[in-house]
């Protein structure tokens, strides 16, 4: 995966490598907080199944502008992602394809600098490559970040990895009445993660986002899916 923003280089199944990066003025940035749900974690052969979003701008998520949109996916959903997820057949069986549904996606984050998501790199972006290059859509997409690579970069290496649940646990955030593995939900759950790190950010690194060239900074990767 190649991105505007930064420099990234494999090191090892378990590991990539950053670098390269220079945002400044990170709080001023609008950033369009943004998740995908899908239809199993294989993203070479999985489709999206639902996408949300919210704009993040000084300290702010503009809830009002809140975007979610299920999506009829092109393959089975299986049961497990059906409980997992909530989302089943029944409901996206009059939701758009792709195509129509990222038109709305992009739509909604117009106006916004920045997307970011959590565990984006891993997931989300190369799932978002796939759909793209099956429906024929040009391959390019937002200017996007890694929430996984700002934690490390402020937090330093975690014993396993910046996973969602670790940063709720970092920073005590309360995720009451909010269910994982919905897409709107995963996001304001990130909008709590991420209010803490962009405070951190501005008290200790002057606003800004860097690592030079010759700064590799390794991230931790997902544990390798093992197939059923």
């Amino acid at each position: 995966m190649k991105s505007p923003l930064l420099r990234m280089e494999d090191v090892s199944p378990e590991r990539y490598a950053v670098s390269d990066l220079q945002i400044e003025n990170v709080s001023e940035k609008c950033l369009w907080l943004f998740d995908l749900e899908a239809t199993g974690l294989d993203t070479t052969v999985e489709q999206v199944t639902q996408i949300a979003g919210i704009p993040l701008h000084r300290g702010e998520m503009l809830e009002d502008r809140a975007f979610s949109q299920l999506v009829k996916p092109g393959v089975p959903i299986p049961e497990e992602i059906q409980e997992l997820t909530g989302i089943t057949p029944a409901r996206v069986a009059d939701a758009p394809g792709f195509p129509e549904a990222w038109r709305l996606g992009v739509e909604a984050a117009q106006g916004c600098d920045l997307w970011l998501g959590q565990s984006v790199f891993e997931f989300d972006v190369p799932l978002l490559d796939a759909e793209l290059a099956r429906h024929g859509l040009p391959p390019e997409l937002p200017p996007i970040l890694d929430s996984v690579v700002i934690a490390t970069m402020l937090l330093g290496p975690p014993e396993g990895r910046w996973s969602t649940t670790a940063l709720v646990e970092r920073f005590d955030v309360d995720t009451s009445g909010l269910r994982r593995h919905d897409a709107l939900d995963d996001v304001k759950i990130l909008g709590r993660t991420l209010l803490p790190m962009l405070e951190l950010l501005r008290a200790e690194h002057d606003d800004r986002l860097v690592l030079t060239a010759n700064a590799r900074l390794q991230i931790a990767r997902h544990p390798p899916i093992v197939p059923a």
